[in-house]
């Protein structure tokens, strides 16, 4: 699942993917996004797009930011470098004491 929005990120998960990956896509990119079809036909890999979240959804979690009633940074739980990005993935599919896994493009 990508939410992240980050294109880099996107193409080489793409490129690492397993034949019959799924990827669904909540994120709203600001750019195109390359796919390669040779790619995904060899690999049948299915891109699935969904709008997950409603106006109302948005209103709530910014209520809930403003107001302070989760402390944010508590939620990120792992970061790692783009180079690592196989590990990122097995930390946030494994689950265990895992909120949310990023991956840092800069480094």
């Amino acid at each position: 699942m990508d939410a992240a929005g980050a294109s880099a990120l996107f193409e080489q998960a793409f490129q690492l993917a397993k034949p019959n990956a799924r990827f669904v896509i909540i994120a709203v990119y600001k750019q195109d996004v390359p796919l390669s079809f040779v790619e995904m036909m060899s690999k049948e890999l299915k891109v699935i797009g969904a709008s997950g979240y409603t106006h109302e959804d948005i209103a709530r979690v910014v209520d809930h930011i403003e107001k302070k009633k989760t402390p944010i940074t508590t939620m990120v739980t792992h970061v790692y470098p783009i180079d690592e990005l196989p590990k990122a993935f097995d930390t946030a599919l494994a689950g265990k004491e895992t909120i949310k896994v990023l991956v840092d493009l800069t480094s």
